[in-house]
């Protein structure tokens, strides 16, 4: 599906072919979904009973958390998770991150940047988008911006209407000293 309203609109078909009450709230993987859809709405009372039932929802709710400033709340429910997924490392990397980042604390930034580094570096991520930005990311934390340049401009075709893309890519030429291509990038936004 392209977007929430999308997947939701195909969840009503199966609601309205349902006759046995409400479909939504009688099934656990359908509730979280709606959330998800529906950009997080009602994540704290859906999410939090889901926890260990439907995996998905620890990384939707530490999602949550993450795009409501609430990073001690993000940081507490994913810290002891044994991450088996990229996914999963990539979104326990972008909690250490924003928290050494905020903190100024270098183990949570060299956490981050090791997670990244991995999920990057692997054979099966190498080539996939997620994977140059995990790249892009760890030479950020490093601060080898000709390094992120070369990863993120292997993938800018997919993000050119990307606003927080374009600010990454605008902050990188700018601390690789390439103003020109900085200014480019950050009028995108």
């Amino acid at each position: 599906m392209y977007n929430g309203k999308a997947a939701e609109a195909e969840l009503k078909v199966l609601l309205n072919s349902s006759t046995s009450g409400n479909v939504f709230q009688d099934n656990d993987l359908l509730r979280h979904n709606l959330v998800v859809f529906r950009g997080g709405e009602n994540a704290l009372q859906v999410l939090p009973p889901l926890v260990d039932v439907i995996p998905e929802a620890r990384l939707n709710l530490v999602i949550y958390y993450l795009k409501n400033d609430q990073t001690n709340d993000a940081y507490n429910l994913i810290k002891d998770m044994e991450c088996v997924v990229p996914k999963e490392y990539i979104l326990k990397a972008v909690v250490h991150a924003v928290i050494g980042q905020n903190t100024e604390q270098k183990e949570h930034l060299r956490i981050a940047q090791n997670f990244f580094q991995m999920v990057g570096a692997s054979p099966s991520e190498c080539d996939t988008i997620p994977g140059r930005q995990c790249m892009a990311q760890c030479f950020f934390i490093l601060k080898q911006f000709d390094d992120v340049l070369v990863y993120l401009k292997s993938i800018r075709p997919y993000f050119i209407q990307d606003d927080d893309f374009n600010w990454n890519f605008g902050l990188a030429f700018a601390a690789a000293k390439d103003y020109k291509e900085a200014e480019e990038a950050l009028l995108q936004i």
